[in-house]
Parts: structure tokens; sequence; C-alpha cells
């Protein structure tokens, strides 16, 4: 893990290989909370990590609720 120290109002830049634009995370307000501000292209998405725990969750049952020979047919049609 990077740690990296910021004052109010700066940022951080993260370049993505691959993505045209880069991610921007602002450190907009530091009191009882520190507020993020994250500009990003529309491709990225981008989660609270509560959330998104939650979501891998959900799509590990989902995946393991499919049929082995629909995965695959809908694995093929993907790649073409």
């Amino acid at each position: 893990m990077l740690l990296l120290t910021r004052k109010e109002g700066e940022s951080l830049i993260i370049e993505v290989e691959g993505l045209k634009e880069p991610i921007e995370l602002k450190i907009v307000d530091i009191n009882n909370q520190v507020k993020v501000g994250v500009t990003a292209p529309k491709e990225c998405k981008i989660w609270r990590e509560e959330l998104y725990q939650t979501i891998q969750v959900n799509r590990q049952a989902a995946a393991a609720e499919l049929p082995k020979d629909n995965l695959k047919s809908m694995m093929l049609k993907l790649n073409k």
C-alpha cells in the first residue's frame, strides 16, 4: 500500500495504462472526516469498499448458480 500525505485542496493523479484520462483524487475537506473528490473517466467504476465487497459476493453467488455449459456458451459469445 502506498501512503501519501496531502493537504486540503491538493490532489493525487492516477494514470492507468489504456485509459485516455487520468483519475484525480482531490482532498476536498478535512474535519471530522476526510472528504475526497474523485474525477475519473466514465469507464471507471468507483465504489465504496463495503459496497464493492457486497457486489463481489453477489457476483460469485450468481456465477455459482449458472450451469457450467451455460457459462461456457456465454463466454464464447463474449469473446467473438
